[in-house]
């Protein structure tokens, strides 16, 4: 939680134009990407990844690396196929465990490489949500949001649409989920809103309403919306103190 508030106050600062606080040299001589400009998810599962390659686990590999249908070999083959959709410091780190572009195409076969081309059109459109969420850490704007005089609320929700109407995912679908894992998710955008809302001004009113919402109706909500809120600090805990607390005084 204090490495979020750190996070969340880095940003603010950033948007505002101030400097940094000289603190945060500190952090960064510990983990130079204690606060990326990509998602978290991406983050911790790029640790998990360095950490097991590290130990030698992935025998059996195909261009030097690791796969099968493991929780590694998944996320390693993600990664080669979305190579170059990556932010280039994400590359960066991605070659110092092994995972070079030379490594990647080795890794990906001709198959999965046509499966996943995307338009030049798209290319050129996706350098702006790669802006967007760097600077704000999702890809949730509100539809009629622009960004760097793009449509950036239009062209992705235009995106989701034809996302939903595909049984599987195309290769814009992945790009897209590189940067956001939720940028599509399955419960209505309203409430990505407002998590993200909540998440970066957890002391307004309107995200303190929302809070108790969502404690009180804990149990309607979709496991991963529940690991969302607790990814900020927001549980049940406390609300199902209070009632065992009302119940006993009763």
């Amino acid at each position: 939680m204090w490495l979020f508030s750190q996070r969340n106050r880095t940003k603010q600062r950033a948007r505002k134009g101030e400097p940094a606080s000289p603190h945060l040299g500190q952090l960064a001589a510990i983990d130079p990407w204690w606060n990326p400009p990509w998602d978290l998810h991406w983050q911790r599962n790029y640790y998990r990844a360095r950490d097991n390659m590290r130990a030698g686990r992935g025998a059996d590999t195909v261009g030097g690396l690791p796969v099968g249908k493991d929780a590694l070999g998944i996320w390693v083959k993600r990664q080669c196929t979305l190579y170059t959709s990556l932010h280039p410091d994400q590359q960066q780190l991605l070659a110092a465990i092994g995972i070079t572009p030379e490594a990647a195409r080795a890794r990906v076969g001709p198959r999965d490489s046509h499966r996943l081309t995307t338009t030049p059109r798209f290319d050129t459109d996706v350098a702006h949500a790669r802006s967007y969420a760097a600077q704000h850490g999702h890809l949730a704007p509100h539809a009629g949001e622009e960004y760097e005089g793009f449509p950036i609320g239009r062209w992705l929700a235009e995106h989701r649409q034809r996302a939903r109407k595909k049984s599987g995912m195309s290769p814009q679908a992945r790009v897209l989920a590189s940067l956001d894992p939720w940028w599509n998710p399955p419960w209505p955008m309203r409430w990505q809103y407002s998590y993200h809302h909540a998440r970066t001004h957890p002391d307004s009113a309107r995200a303190e309403k929302w809070i108790t919402a969502q404690r009180q109706g804990w149990s309607l909500l979709h496991p991963d919306q529940q690991q969302l809120l607790a990814d900020i600090g927001i549980s049940v805990v406390r609300q199902l103190s209070f009632q065992r607390g009302r119940s006993c005084s009763l």
